[in-house]
């Protein structure tokens, strides 16, 4: 588990992105455990946390479409936006990773922690610990 700070501007830039003020997000993957991966987005989706892949499962869309209706269906998940731009954007190297973004500054926690314990270090110790406190 790691957390670390930077400045929004560091990174590359990314339309969507950059015009977001303020937005919690999290990172995963299919390489994650199903089982694992299930309860991670459950977490997410009961605090209207979006979740995001970097791209499709195999490079595939009808892969991705399959796999996304499985754990849909499987786990009654919402499902996942892809989003190559965010994991640039925010240097996100390894899943899961939780990012909470405030102004010009964000905070990651990487690794399986729980959502609200990996919430709860960044509004205790991070650079956006004061924005946002309502998630």
């Amino acid at each position: 588990m790691a957390a670390t700070s930077a400045q929004a501007e560091d990174a590359p830039k990314g339309t969507q992105v950059r015009n977001t003020e303020n937005e919690t997000a999290y990172f995963l993957s299919a390489s994650v455990p199903e089982k694992e991966l299930a309860i991670l987005m459950k977490a997410a989706e009961a605090r209207d946390i979006p979740v995001y892949f970097r791209g499709l499962v195999g490079d595939n869309m009808e892969q991705t479409a399959k796999y996304m209706m499985y754990m849909v269906t499987t786990y009654k998940v919402r499902g996942v936006q892809i989003d190559p731009v965010r994991f640039d954007r925010y240097s996100v190297k390894q899943v899961p990773a939780l990012v909470k973004k405030c102004g010009d500054h964000f905070d990651i926690i990487y690794g399986n922690v729980a959502l609200n314990q990996s919430l709860d270090m960044i509004n205790q110790r991070g650079d956006c610990r004061s924005a946002d406190k309502e998630r």
